[in-house]
């Protein structure tokens, strides 16, 4: 089983270097416009499988403790250190 997370942060550099580096997963930036603010911001995109999501929170945690976290189960995931069906 995976797990996509969207992560809004106003620390959103020191959140991807830390997943890069602690949960050794990569990032997707997404471009977004906040509905309140209406300034843009970024959305990091991550996927993990299950067993990771615990780091990937916690990390994501310690670096911003103010961070917006949204998890949802991932119907299929292929690519890269996921499942390859060649």
């Amino acid at each position: 089983k995976t797990k996509t997370t969207l992560i809004i942060s106003n620390e959103y550099l020191d959140v991807q270097e830390a997943i890069y580096t602690r949960v050794d997963r990569g990032v997707t930036r997404l471009s977004a416009q906040g509905g309140f603010t209406d300034k843009e911001r970024p959305v990091l995109m991550c996927v993990v499988n299950s067993s990771e999501l615990g780091v990937l929170k916690r990390t994501i945690k310690e670096v911003d403790p103010e961070a917006f976290v949204i998890v949802t189960d991932s119907a299929e995931v292929v690519g890269r250190g996921f499942y390859d069906p060649a």
